[in-house]
């Protein structure tokens, strides 16, 4: 179990450290993207030693974010060390990859938002209710007076703007538009966040021109997928928004996108509108929020979604 930090205390982890590296989840969103890379941004202003970690392709369409070239690629024959190693975004420790061997630190924080949290690391500030770890980030700094600047108030914005669908989905709370509204304060403009986020490469319409004729639906039409099997995969080609595509289609409360990313080894990425997906992803070692989850099923494409999709019809039966 870890020891529950609140906002003051996990401020005072990381101002107590000289060195610190931070670690975002496989498959980077602009959450752990744009909330690692906004601490990042401050705590080197205090003279400390801060870097972020990766251990997965990040997406040249979040070349926007101040600081991604920061971001560093793990390498699995060496060893990091720090003070303080701090894993941003992850509810469980394999989501962040090799990093959780490589990386080594006397003390473990970690900061999230996720309800399906396995309190792996020893110290822990964990909001189930905020809509983003951006806007836990946001709290951090109001709660210890640290000073926002209009690059690190960008990336907060995107990491919240993102994980609440540009503030869409049902996790938007009150809160979360107030939240956003201090950021505006900073000079953020989202016109300017939106532009950026809405911007496709050719490649990536082109896999979805070959991705779309997968489209299928199961359970009388309550859930459809799309699969993208190995032999098109790449990695270097954003797959982020496919989900929103079998999720967006009358009378379907379950969308899937299966991405079979090695021989065996299938991402899954779920989002739904009654039905709790995080217990979905849980029982596949992954997890998320009740409305949008994901994990990995470390088998064919096939066979995963026979997986998967045995199990969602368990619940829908439930």
């Amino acid at each position: 179990m870890s020891n529950k930090l609140d906002l003051k205390a996990t401020g005072a982890l990381l101002m107590e450290a000289d060195s610190i590296i931070m670690c975002c989840h496989v498959s980077p969103d602009c959450d752990t993207l744009g909330s690692a890379l906004g601490l990042m941004l401050y705590l080197q202003k205090q003279g400390k030693k801060v870097e972020v970690y990766v251990d997965d392709v990040v997406n040249s369409s979040f070349n926007f974010l101040p600081g991604i070239e920061q971001v560093k690629h793990p390498e699995p024959e060496q060893i990091y060390t720090a003070d303080l190693f701090v894993v941003i975004d992850s509810s469980s420790f394999d989501r962040i990859g090799i990093c959780n061997t490589v990386i080594k630190a006397p003390k473990l924080l970690n900061i999230d938002h996720h309800i399906s949290n396995t309190e792996f690391a020893e110290y822990l500030y964990l909001d189930a209710k905020a809509a983003a770890v951006g806007e836990i980030m946001v709290d951090l700094f109001v709660e210890c007076g640290w000073e926002m600047d209009k690059a690190i108030a960008e990336n907060f914005y995107t990491a919240i703007s993102t994980d609440c669908g540009s503030f869409r989905y049902s996790n938007t709370t009150p809160k979360t538009m107030r939240t956003g509204a201090i950021l505006l304060e900073k000079g953020v403009n989202p016109n300017e966040i939106s532009e950026n986020l809405g911007l496709n490469t050719k490649e990536t319409l082109e896999k979805l021109a070959k991705v779309l004729p997968s489209l299928s639906f199961a359970y009388e039409g309550k859930v459809a997928y799309m699969s993208l099997p190995n032999e098109i995969y790449d990695k270097n080609v954003s797959t982020e928004t496919f989900v929103s595509y079998p999720r967006y289609i009358e009378g379907v409360d379950v969308g899937i996108f299966f991405k079979e990313v090695e021989p065996g080894k299938t991402r899954v990425s779920m989002r739904s509108y009654k039905t709790d997906v995080a217990a979905i992803a849980v029982r596949f070692d992954g997890g998320g929020h009740i409305r949008a989850a994901g994990c990995t099923v470390m088998a064919g494409i096939e066979e995963a979604r026979e997986q998967v999709l045995a199990v969602i019809g368990e619940m829908l039966a439930d």
